[in-house]
C-alpha cells in the first residue's frame, strides 16, 4: 500500500507539472497574440489545434486500443511464473490490468505519433472556402483544390498510414510472442482467431493503398512523367485511367483478402495481393515505358502539343513574379523585391545598439521595465500573471520583485519568427531587410503565396524550396523599436492571400502601405537652419512635407523624442527671419 501511495503521489505530481505549463503556456501565447492585435488568429490556432489533436489522439488511441483488445482475447490469459518457497506455480494476470496495459499502450503510441498530424495551419487554410473560379482540364476541380485541401489530405494520409503499419508491426510482434501463431516444419500455423485478426489488417493495409493512387492521381499533374515533371499524353491516356483501374482491383483484393483469410483460405489472399503487385507494375512502370516509346520522334512531339500549350497557360498563372521567366533558376529572383538598398551597416548597428527589441536572430527574453513606446507585448502582470508568464517562460528571474507589474515581457524577437506567428500561412522571402522611416528602423519582408501542389504549372526552385505556385501577397514591416508587425498587402494578391486576409483582417495595416511608401536607407534628419528658405521656394515645401510626414511618423511610432525634434525643426524653419 504504501508503495502505490508513492506512485499514485508521483502520478499526481507529474500531472500537476505537465498540466500547469500547459495552461500557463496556453495563457502566454494568448496574451502575445493578444498584444499583437491577433486576438482572432490566436482563437483559430487554438481550436483548430484543439480539433486536430483531440480528433488525432482519440482515433489513434481507439484504432490500437481495438487492435490490443482482439489481442488480448486472441490469447486468452497471460500466466507469469511465481515461486513460494520452494514451489513454483503459474499466476494468470488479471484481465483488468491487461485492458489498462493495453490503454496505456495505445496512448503511447497515440502520443508517439501526434507529430506526424497535420499541421493547423492545412486545417484552417482548408477551412476558408475560397475559390479561384478557375478549373483544371481533367479532374474539373476548382483551383483552390490544389491549395488548400490536397495538402491536407496527403497529411491525414501519411498519419493514417504510419499509424496502421507501427500498430500492425506491434500486434505480428506480439502475436509471434505466443503459441497462436508460430512458424513450425516449415510453415506457418495461425490459430484462426490469429488468423482473422491479420486478415483484416491485410485489407485495411490494402484500402490505405487504394487511397495512396488517388493522391498519386493528383499528382500527376503537379509532377508528371513528361520531361521536366510535365504532365504528359502518357500520364492522361494511360496513367490516370491505369490508376483507377488499380484503385478498383486494389479495393477487390482488400474484400478478397478479408473474406478469405476469415474463412481460412490463405492461399487465395496470397493469389489476391500477387495480382495486385504485378498490376501495380504493369501499369505505374511497364506500360508508361512502353507507350512513351511508341510511334515516330515527330507523332511523339505532336501529341505533347496540347499538353505543352496547358502547361504553359497554367505557369503563367502560377506565378506573379516578372523577373521569373521560364528559363530563370535565380532563386532569389522571385524574392528580390525592394528596389531600394538596406541603410548601411554602420547606421543600422547604431540603431540596433541604441533601443531595438526585435532583429534577426534575435533570442532570450527581453524585459522592459519602463516602456517609454507602445510596445507589442504583453505585461508581466502580478499575481497568478506573473505566475503563468514566469511558469510558461520558465524563467524564476520573472517573479523578482524589482520588476515593476507594467513591464512588457518580449518572447518573440527573431523577425522571421515574429512575422511567421503573425502571417503563418504564407512564404518568406530571401531578403531581410532593414529601412528606416524617420528615424526608425523597420524590418522589411516580402510575403508570398506558395504552394507545391499546384497543377500543370512547371515547377521552379524559389528561396531553395520548388513550388509550383508563387504570388506575392503582402510586406511585412516590423518596428525594430516596438515590435510591431504590419502588412502592406499587395493590391493584385492571389484569392488564397485575399481570402486568408479578409478572414484575419487584424494582418493588414491600413498605415503599412504609407509608411513602405516612405522607406529610405537612411534616417531623417533634422533641417539645417543656417540658410533660411522662402515660403515660395520649392525647397521649402518639400521640406516641409518630409517635416510633417516625419511627424506624422513619429506619432504612429510613439516616438515623442522624433516627433519634438521634427517639430522644432519645422518651427526654425516657419519662424520669421530676424530684422
Amino acid at each position: 500500500m504504501p508503495r502505490r501511495r508513492i506512485v499514485y503521489g508521483i502520478v499526481t505530481a507529474a500531472v500537476i507539472l505537465v498540466g500547469g505549463r500547459g495552461l500557463s503556456s496556453l495563457y502566454a501565447s494568448y496574451a502575445w497574440y493578444r498584444a499583437m492585435g491577433a486576438s482572432p488568429l490566436w482563437s483559430e490556432r487554438t481550436t483548430t489545434m484543439l480539433l486536430v489533436w483531440t480528433l488525432g489522439l482519440g482515433l489513434a488511441t481507439l484504432a490500437a486500443f481495438v487492435n490490443f483488445s482482439i489481442l488480448r482475447r486472441s490469447i486468452g490469459s497471460l500466466t507469469l511464473p511465481r515461486r513460494l518457497a520452494n514451489v513454483e506455480f503459474g499466476e494468470a494476470v488479471p484481465r483488468r490490468y491487461l485492458d489498462r496495459f493495453a490503454l496505456a499502450l495505445s496512448a503511447a503510441i497515440a502520443l508517439l505519433l501526434s507529430p506526424a498530424l497535420p499541421g493547423w495551419t492545412l486545417v484552417a487554410a482548408a477551412r476558408l472556402g475560397l475559390t479561384f473560379r478557375e478549373s483544371d482540364p481533367y479532374f474539373k476541380h476548382d483551383l483552390s483544390f490544389y491549395i488548400t485541401w490536397l495538402p491536407l489530405e496527403r497529411a491525414v494520409y501519411g498519419w493514417a498510414m504510419l499509424l496502421l503499419v507501427v500498430v500492425t508491426a506491434i500486434v505480428v510482434g506480439l502475436y509471434a510472442l505466443t503459441p497462436g501463431f508460430r512458424w513450425e516444419r516449415g510453415s506457418l500455423h495461425m490459430t484462426a482467431r490469429v488468423r482473422r485478426h491479420l486478415s483484416i489488417l491485410a485489407g485495411l493495409l490494402l484500402l490505405m493503398t487504394t487511397w495512396s493512387y488517388r493522391l498519386a492521381a493528383y499528382g500527376l499533374l503537379a509532377r508528371g512523367s513528361g520531361e521536366g515533371g510535365a504532365f504528359s499524353f502518357v500520364d492522361h491516356r494511360w496513367l490516370l485511367p491505369g490508376l483507377l483501374l488499380l484503385s478498383i482491383a486494389t479495393v477487390a483484393a482488400a474484400v478478397t483478402v478479408f473474406f478469405s483469410g476469415w474463412t481460412g483460405q490463405l492461399r487465395t489472399s496470397f493469389i489476391a495481393v500477387t495480382v495486385v503487385i504485378i498490376l501495380s507494375i504493369l501499369v505505374k512502370q511497364v506500360v508508361p515505358f512502353a507507350v512513351a516509346r511508341m510511334g515516330t520522334p515527330a507523332t511523339r512531339r505532336e501529341r505533347e502539343v496540347p499538353y505543352v500549350a496547358t502547361r504553359a497557360e497554367f505557369t503563367r498563372r502560377a506565378y506573379s513574379i516578372p523577373a521569373l521567366s521560364m528559363e530563370s533558376r535565380n532563386p532569389g529572383a522571385a524574392v528580390e523585391a525592394p528596389a531600394e538598398t538596406g541603410g548601411t551597416d554602420a547606421i543600422v548597428e547604431h540603431a540596433l545598439a541604441r533601443d531595438s527589441l526585435v532583429y534577426p536572430f534575435a533570442r532570450g527574453l527581453a524585459v522592459v521595465s519602463e516602456p517609454q513606446l507602445d510596445v507589442a507585448a504583453p505585461p508581466l502582470g502580478d499575481g497568478m500573471v506573473r505566475v503563468a508568464n514566469a511558469w510558461a517562460h520558465r524563467s524564476l528571474a520573472l517573479m523578482s520583485d524589482s520588476i515593476p507589474r507594467r513591464a512588457r515581457l518580449v518572447s518573440v524577437r527573431d523577425v522571421r519568427n515574429r512575422v511567421s506567428a503573425v502571417a503563418p500561412v504564407f512564404a518568406q522571402g530571401t531578403a531581410l531587410r532593414p529601412f528606416f522611416h524617420a528615424d526608425t528602423l523597420y524590418w522589411r519582408l516580402e510575403l508570398y503565396t506558395s504552394s507545391t501542389t499546384y497543377p500543370l504549372s512547371s515547377r521552379r526552385v524559389i528561396a531553395s524550396e520548388e513550388r509550383g505556385y508563387f504570388h506575392h501577397a503582402a510586406t511585412a514591416l516590423v518596428s525594430a523599436r516596438t515590435g510591431k508587425v504590419m502588412l502592406a498587402t499587395d493590391q493584385a494578391r492571389d484569392p488564397f492571400a485575399d481570402a486568408w486576409l479578409d478572414a484575419f483582417s487584424h494582418s493588414a495595416d491600413i498605415r503599412a502601405p504609407g509608411i513602405l511608401r516612405q522607406l529610405t536607407a537612411q534616417p531623417w534628419a533634422a533641417l539645417p537652419t543656417e540658410s533660411p528658405l522662402t515660403a515660395g521656394d520649392s525647397t521649402f515645401r518639400a521640406a516641409v512635407t518630409r517635416l510633417y510626414n516625419s511627424m506624422r511618423a513619429s506619432l504612429t511610432a510613439a516616438d515623442l523624442a522624433a516627433f519634438g525634434l521634427a517639430y522644432d525643426s519645422l518651427g526654425m524653419l516657419l519662424a520669421p527671419p530676424p530684422r
